[in-house]
């Protein structure tokens, strides 16, 4: 079992690509439903990896791939901070963006409660 979701080296064709350990945290691995994550499932996902995960809709699939031809070759997307890294990025069949998934290692939960403490 995964404790700590860490980053990888990501491959040169981003488009549905999955970090390698994703399945490992994912609560819906084993489920055949093609439906989003429940508030329950999503928090689990997170728990699971030891993560936080923002969600990035602001890249426009035409700066990724101008000719449609389903390749993201080249893309190298910026994360939203230093200590955020890449786990996952797909697109979607109904909206002209990108969805990346950033995924930021959360505080041991020791520092956390210290943190609470001194705020």
């Amino acid at each position: 079992m995964i404790k700590q979701l860490k980053r990888v080296e990501l491959p040169e064709d981003l488009i549905w690509w999955f970090h390698p350990d994703f399945n490992a945290i994912d609560p819906m691995h084993d489920s055949d439903e093609e439906r989003g994550y429940t508030p329950e499932e999503w928090e689990q996902l997170q728990v699971n990896g030891n993560i936080d995960i923002s969600i990035d809709t602001s890249v426009g699939l035409e700066e990724i791939d101008p000719n449609a031809n389903g390749e993201w070759k080249g893309f190298v997307p910026t994360p939203p901070s230093p200590e955020h890294f890449l786990m996952a990025s797909f697109d979607t069949e109904h909206w002209d963006y990108a969805v990346l998934w950033w995924a930021k290692e959360r505080l041991p939960i020791s520092v956390q409660q210290s943190l609470k403490e001194v705020s």
